[in-house]
């Protein structure tokens, strides 16, 4: 496939701010005592006071931070070694390069968005804008290459996955948001936000992307390749997220209940420690391709009769 350097100059700023953006989520603590604070919607929320997250939630906080370590420890190093691939024209190497944009562009568009404005807003903003164009110029190249994947895929098993995902998301999203509104209360998880981000983000994107993948792999339309990638992409960074996100949590005093527990953390992690043999699946049929020299834009892919 034809190489861009509009894409590669893009993933490595990603990277490289990506680094700095996460190890000083991680590492940078300034002293402090989470305090509480009474939100708009009446409730009381602990704050937590330290590092640059010191004016999220603690629930939020914790949440951010398991982010930052699946930033710095996985998604970097993929997207590194992803992009060495891909500048020798790898189709296998675009893929894994488009699955680690795809988690920055998830988790910095949820922080310039969501988190608490801090001094790394403007770097927030930046990682989503060049991972968001490397990622569109990723898509835009690799849409046309589906149709040569290998037709042995076993599309019905996989579209039976995607349709699982699709459901369990907007399940675990959808519930709690309309018995927060037959009781007239804000969401639990909304604390001290004005609205629900990750919520929005999940609901309006990634679950239609789930059903329309899981419905053209049903149909055994490769198609459904272009939309299944980021989802299952995604899926790979998030599994290790909420469990780092978890520990965090608990360490900071954070209980959970039961159902949240089977919900939320159990589903999420079992969808993906299944999307790990999608992925493998997805890898394994991809398309070989010679290298080219790397371009200033992408250029038609010639697709066979």
């Amino acid at each position: 496939m034809n190489v861009s350097k509009v894409v590669i100059w893009l993933s490595v700023v990603t990277a490289a701010l990506g680094i700095a953006a996460a190890g000083i989520g991680l590492f940078w603590q300034t002293q402090g005592t989470p305090y509480t604070f009474t939100a708009l919607s009446g409730d009381i929320v602990d704050i937590y006071a330290r590092g640059i997250y010191a004016d999220d939630s603690v629930f939020k906080s914790g949440a951010n931070r398991g982010g930052d370590v699946t930033t710095l420890f996985l998604a970097t190093p993929v997207l590194l070694i992803a992009l060495l691939y891909y500048r020798r024209g790898s189709v296998r190497g675009a893929m894994v390069l488009l699955g680690a944009l795809t988690h920055f562009l998830y988790v910095y568009a949820s922080l310039a968005l969501g988190a608490a404005y801090n001094t790394l807003f403007l770097v927030y903003v930046a990682i989503f804008g060049c991972s968001f164009y490397a990622w569109l110029l990723l898509l835009f190249a690799l849409q046309p290459l589906t149709l040569r994947f290998a037709a042995d895929l076993p599309y019905r098993r996989i579209g039976a996955f995607l349709l699982a995902c699709g459901l369990l998301t907007s399940f675990v999203w959808i519930e709690p948001l309309v018995s927060a509104l037959l009781v007239g209360h804000a969401p639990a998880l909304l604390y001290h936000s004005t609205t629900m981000v990750t919520e929005a983000l999940d609901l309006a994107t990634i679950v239609p992307a789930c059903f329309v993948a899981g419905l053209l792999f049903l149909r055994r339309n490769p198609r459904g390749l272009i939309f299944a990638v980021p989802v299952v992409a995604l899926l790979f960074f998030v599994a290790p997220s909420i469990a780092a996100m978890t520990v965090f949590q608990l360490m900071d005093g954070i209980s959970f209940t039961i159902p949240q527990i089977v919900g939320p953390i159990g589903g999420f992690l079992v969808l993906g420690i299944i999307n790990l043999w999608v992925a493998a699946m997805f890898l394994r049929a991809a398309p070989g391709q010679a290298a080219e020299a790397p371009t200033q834009g992408r250029q038609p892919v010639h697709i066979p009769a």
